[in-house]
């Protein structure tokens, strides 16, 4: 499918100019807006559950982060690396808070089925540095499972 730009702008219906969606366009049939402004989002349970999961994995990534570098690792991120070093866990807060305004957005403006695409490569993300860290911390004998 290939993206193409309409004129962004029309004067049709005779209302004065309004913007005109990009919209996705293979060429054939119709075509769907990439971007939906909407007044109101509707949870889908597949959004709510990839909510939950990302907020679950987020909240774990900053106490793995928090544990890992009191304990002397080097945090693998450079900009959250600098940004702690920086302003100390303000900055770590500051990166998370950045990237669920980038979600929140994301999610708010694409379509259900893209929504979930978004949210679900997001959670692969976030589930996977958690991991990760999780598996680090019990390498390095950080933490120990009782």
């Amino acid at each position: 499918m290939a993206l193409t730009a309409k004129n962004l702008w029309s004067n049709q219906d005779s209302g004065g100019w309004r913007p005109y969606p990009l919209v996705m366009s293979s060429g054939e049939g119709p075509q769907q807006p990439l971007f939906t402004l909407r007044r109101n989002r509707h949870m889908t349970r597949s959004h709510a559950l990839l909510w939950a999961l990302i907020l679950v994995a987020t909240v774990a990534d900053i106490l793995l982060t928090m544990t890992g570098t009191a304990v002397g690792l080097q945090e693998g991120n450079v900009l959250v690396r600098v940004l702690l070093g920086s302003f100390g866990p303000a900055g770590l807060w500051l990166v998370k808070f950045a990237a669920m305004v980038w979600l929140v957005g994301g999610w708010a403006l694409l379509s259900d089925r893209n929504a979930t695409i978004f949210l679900a490569l997001f959670a692969t993300v976030t589930v996977s540095v958690t991991v990760y860290n999780t598996a680090l911390l019990l390498a390095t004998g950080a933490v120990a499972l009782p």
